[in-house]
């Protein structure tokens, strides 16, 4: 929210002194600093502070879209959901997306909407994002996986000894 006020500046001095003073009164000592901030600056204009400042685009975005890329993907490459899991979750971003490349080509070889290799022949999902979320939730919050390293939830997602190390290794290329 941004509220300008104008009044003439011996006005605002005056009307400063004597709010701010009252208020800081009642409520101490960060309000005091604000009496003074106010009042030292009484006879510059208003300035308005922008509290919607545009973001920089998140740099995960670029990064994932060259990873698919590379990898020859089938569109589309379903970012923004592969992010808001991560997030959502506390997972590395690039976690997915890698088994995602480890386990079914990037989704050339899926079926069922299962990009992820997730028992497979035996686990199914009604569209990518579904699927995304619901790997992701596991990873993150069954207790098969819950509290462990990542090395020791890529060991438990596929008990081969390389597994781990051949998804990390994908996951570097993400960067």
């Amino acid at each position: 929210m941004i509220v300008i006020i104008r009044v003439r500046p011996a006005e605002a001095v005056s009307w400063l002194r004597t709010s701010c003073f009252r208020f800081a009164r009642s409520f101490g000592l960060a309000a005091t600093a604000l009496t003074f901030f106010a009042t030292t600056t009484a006879d510059t204009p208003a300035i308005a502070h922008p509290t919607n400042r545009p973001q920089a685009p998140d740099p995960r975005i670029a990064r994932l879209a060259t990873f698919f890329r590379a990898y020859h993907c089938p569109s589309p490459h379903h970012i923004e959901a592969y992010l808001i899991a991560a997030d959502s979750y506390r997972l590395d971003y690039r976690l997915l997306p890698a088994i995602s490349v480890r386990e079914t080509t990037c989704g050339v070889t899926e079926k069922e909407n299962n990009r992820w290799g997730y028992h497979p022949g035996r686990q199914t999902f009604p569209n990518i994002e579904v699927g995304i979320d619901y790997v992701a939730r596991q990873l993150a919050q069954n207790p098969v996986y819950s509290g462990k390293t990542l090395i020791d939830k890529l060991f438990t997602y596929n008990p081969r000894r390389a597994y781990p190390v051949e998804v990390m290794n994908i996951m570097s290329q993400i960067e």
